[in-house]
């Protein structure tokens, strides 16, 4: 991350260098500019361009950031440490839900004071003082990977096993995560991959790896499903606020062309809504997978379920003709994605349907990048590094093909509105 201009831009790196050590963030420098291809630029402006609720946020995540690392320093000087201690890197979390009290103290003791928790991180062994939160500490706390709404649940789902000193326990905690997701969410309501910001195309509304429809989905069974009946009532009203907010800026962030709805980015800019790319090998383009999710979001939540009318979300159902056509209309059929020690290829499959993973805009043509920003038409332009390392095509929107289906009723909408 090597933004250093002025205003909000700065206020980003202030944030990203006050959730990291010292000695760690020239590295974690080194290694984003390298990485990423949006990184160093500013999604903000100048902050006097922004109205008085987008720079209250930015404060307040200015200020969530000091108080994570005032929380961090105060660790080391009760541990008599000089510097932290590093947290170790695990897949899944090191564990695959909470079944005993251990596991849930070991879980709890890894939430930030804010309420969320980190990606990629050992959460087996309860966290000493001092210990870093989370294994890669520019990511603290995070949506990205599952991080906080995994960690949600599973409190959710021990809940009605657990002890009643440890359900008061969970109780608390999952009071603070609920009240950080929905202190994250953007006042226009996307959310962002991280928070506090860390700058760059991390701020960004992301879609990208579903974390934008896992917080929606997150959002709407807390305030509906009785796993989470015993939060405060006004808690799980905020949460169906949020959830609303939320599908209303998918509806309208919904890509055009021509002046034709299409579908979704893997991110859009946080106050337009437009389109921005994150590392360079995930430049601008439309996004299958994660549309697909949203789709399936709409589908699921976003219709009156008796009537198969919107509820109070204008736009949902127009939103849902217009993205079901587009993935029916640029599935690949007959097709599977084989990867091999040479490279990849498509081959021939009777009945299979996959999508690739990017669609450029406006042809809205199967697009892939490599790690030198280059675009290309062909996967098999791409270095062998990137084709084995990346799901260029993928089959996700099966899924939601499949339950639409199932759903004559709404397709016949859909021709009425010419959708």
């Amino acid at each position: 991350m090597e933004n250093t201009a002025t205003g909000a831009a700065n206020l980003a790196m202030l944030i990203a260098g006050l959730l990291l050590p010292v000695g760690l963030w020239p590295a974690v420098q080194a290694a984003e500019a390298t990485a990423a291809s949006a990184a160093d630029t500013n999604l903000w402006g100048q902050p006097g361009a922004l109205s008085a609720d987008w720079q209250a946020y930015q404060q307040q995540s200015a200020a969530d950031a000091a108080m994570l690392q005032q929380q961090l320093q105060a660790e080391l000087a009760t541990a008599k440490l000089t510097a932290p201690l590093p947290a170790r890197k695990a897949k899944n979390f090191g564990l695959n839900g909470i079944d005993n009290p251990a596991a849930l103290n070991a879980v709890l003791s890894y939430q930030t004071l804010l309420g969320g928790w980190s990606k990629r991180t050992d959460m087996q062994q309860v966290r000493k003082p001092g210990q870093l939160a989370g294994s890669e500490a520019a990511y603290i706390p995070t949506f990205d990977n599952g991080a906080t709404s995994t960690q949600i649940r599973w409190l959710a789902a021990y809940h009605p096993n657990a002890s009643a000193a440890d359900q008061a326990k969970i109780q608390a905690a999952l009071t603070q995560a609920v009240q950080f997701v929905l202190r994250a969410q953007y006042p226009n309501g996307g959310f962002p991959q991280s928070y506090p910001l860390r700058g760059g195309y991390h701020d960004a509304v992301t879609l990208n790896d579903n974390v934008m429809t896992d917080l929606l989905n997150l959002l709407w069974d807390i305030a509906n499903q009785p796993d989470y009946r015993w939060l405060a009532a006004d808690l799980r009203a905020a949460a169906q606020a949020g959830f609303h907010k939320g599908v209303d800026w998918l509806v309208q962030a919904q890509v055009q062309v021509d002046g034709k709805r299409t579908v979704w980015t893997a991110q859009h800019h946080p106050l337009s809504g437009a389109p921005v790319a994150a590392r360079k090998f995930e430049q601008i383009s439309l996004v299958s997978s994660e549309s697909a999710a949203v789709l399936q979001l709409l589908l699921d939540k976003g219709l009156d379920k008796g009537l198969y009318k919107e509820q109070s979300i204008p736009g949902v159902l127009p939103a849902l003709c217009s993205g079901v056509a587009w993935l029916q209309q640029h599935q690949i059929r007959d097709k599977a994605w084989q990867r091999h020690e040479t490279g990849s290829a498509l081959v021939e499959k009777k009945g299979a349907q996959l999508w690739a993973r990017f669609y450029s805009l406006p042809q809205q043509q199967p697009v892939f990048f490599d790690r030198d920003g280059q675009v290309y038409s062909d996967v098999n332009q791409l270095s062998l590094e990137r084709q084995q390392g990346y799901g260029w095509y993928q089959t996700n929107a099966k899924g939601v093909l499949k339950a639409w289906k199932k759903k004559p009723e709404l397709a016949a909408q859909c021709e009425k509105i010419g959708g």
